[in-house]
């Protein structure tokens, strides 16, 4: 086989292995109902993440919607939820199905609800 044959094939290869490198966040945040209990934002908070880049927020007692998105290059997730205007947590990290990430000055946390 000639090496003009052959590079394209290992270049195809190596981009196949790069691109399952990395955390796919979108998918982290919406498998299995997209249910997050979040702990660090001094009020009962749950997020709902849904695979059309909506979100729902229950925050004690009150029901918000919005969208959001990630930012894979920056590790940054931003939820705009209507009447409240943008959040932004940066330094977005996922471990053993908890993310952790930074809310201004504080350190949040989410942590997936098992479905019953």
């Amino acid at each position: 086989m000639s090496m003009k044959k052959v590079l394209p094939f290992i270049a195809l290869v190596g981009l196949l292995l790069l691109s399952g490198c990395g955390t796919d966040m979108k998918k982290i945040l919406t498998a299995d109902g997209g249910k997050w209990e979040g702990t660090g934002f001094g009020v009962s908070t749950q997020f709902t993440f849904y695979k059309d880049g909506e979100v729902s927020l229950l925050e004690s007692g009150s029901s918000y919607s919005g969208t959001y998105s990630y930012n894979d290059k920056e590790e940054k997730l931003t939820i705009d939820i209507s009447n409240i205007g943008k959040n932004i947590f940066s330094d977005v990290k996922e471990k053993n199905g908890k993310i952790t990430a930074k809310y201004g000055k504080n350190t949040i946390s989410l942590e997936k609800v098992k479905e019953k």
